[in-house]
């Protein structure tokens, strides 16, 4: 049964065989005979318990959709009832599909959250929250990809053991997030909420990763019956942003144009340990001006944690960075990495 419920498309199925008409060839296919933002409900074996998969918040991130189609091509019966919303469809068939993180005249709907629904994102924002309470899942995975290349992981907003139980369906990498951002994760669903970042959008292992966990994820009897294994777990991490007026170059060298040159190999450095005095560009007085690092009291803390010496950018304490991104769009919207440094000192 297909109906509509204000912007969003609802399909509700009795199993997947329902929906061949709809999955067509490949998930391009698919997502062009959605045409819109899409909630789509299966029973499942016990049809007392849902689980939820939300995937496209950031459309140029497929790895999530990929999966989807490929376990509702196969015909793989849920253990529970099975939610899935598709969310920026629109999006990712501007041209070049998923090229595009969200429409240009739109906002990001992974910062729409909790934001009091005045735009178009945060009102399908807060259907999506109306729907998911309303099913009532014992978890939701909401997945994504990176920008730029990374090994996968998850993120939540507390190490809560049923948060660790599902993350480990997924990864051994768990970023802990105490910002208010406006995502998903931090609403209050009544269940564990996560976010899976399966690896670079362009990664073929991410679709590979996708697919196999996703797949537990659906069809495990009990999410909630294993003790969790142990983690790499970076807590409270900060952003690096950059400043809107800020010229930024990506280069492997110095930018004479620019205020700030940042390696284009720097997410080969995605979660590592970096030292301190560790080059990760070039800049100067000024450049670094532009850079942003707010704590927890608002205060930038920029110069606390990077340094300016012979025009090289390095770094003045130990940090572990994660989610540093190559694409300057995303660099300037959203922030160019996230880090957990070692011993910040007001």
């Amino acid at each position: 049964m297909t109906t509509t419920s204000n912007s969003i498309k609802i399909i509700e199925a009795e199993n997947a065989s329902e929906l061949e008409s709809l999955l067509g060839q490949d998930h391009i296919d698919f997502i062009q005979q959605l045409g819109e933002p899409t909630w789509i409900q299966l029973k499942g074996r016990d049809t007392s318990r849902s689980r939820a998969i939300v995937t496209l918040l950031h459309a140029n991130e497929p790895s999530g959709l990929k999966a989807i189609h490929r376990l509702l091509k196969d015909d793989v019966l849920p253990q529970t009832n099975l939610g899935i919303f598709i969310a920026s469809v629109e999006a990712a068939l501007l041209p070049p599909v998923f090229s595009h993180r969200y429409i240009p005249e739109e906002t990001d709907m992974n910062r729409c959250f909790g934001q009091g629904g005045t735009t178009n994102q945060e009102q399908l924002a807060d259907q999506l929250i109306a729907m998911l309470i309303k099913f009532c899942p014992e978890a939701v995975v909401d997945t994504h990809n990176t920008s730029a290349h990374s090994e996968p992981f998850a993120v939540a907003t507390s190490r809560e053991i049923k948060l660790r139980q599902v993350t480990q369906l997924f990864t051994k990498k768990l970023v802990v997030l105490d910002q208010s951002l406006g995502t998903l994760i931090e609403q209050d669903i009544g269940c564990p909420v996560v976010t899976v970042e399966f690896g670079g959008f362009l990664d073929s292992n991410a679709d590979e990763l996708a697919l196999s966990s996703l797949e537990r994820f659906v069809c495990k009897r009990h999410l909630f019956d294993t003790e969790p294994e142990p983690f790499m777990e970076l807590q409270s991490p900060l952003r690096l942003e950059v400043q809107p007026t800020a010229n930024l170059h990506y280069s492997t060298t110095v930018e004479s144009a620019g205020d700030v040159t940042i390696y284009n190999t720097i997410d080969q450095l995605n979660f590592r340990r970096l030292k301190a005095n560790t080059t990760i560009g070039w800049t100067n007085e000024e450049g670094l001006n532009q850079l942003l690092v707010l704590n927890a009291e608002k205060e930038n803390i920029a110069k606390q944690l990077f340094v300016e010496e012979a025009g090289f950018l390095k770094t003045r304490k130990p940090m572990t960075i994660f989610m540093a991104t190559t694409d300057d769009h995303i660099a300037h919207n959203d922030c160019l990495m996230y880090l957990c440094p070692e011993e910040v000192t007001p």
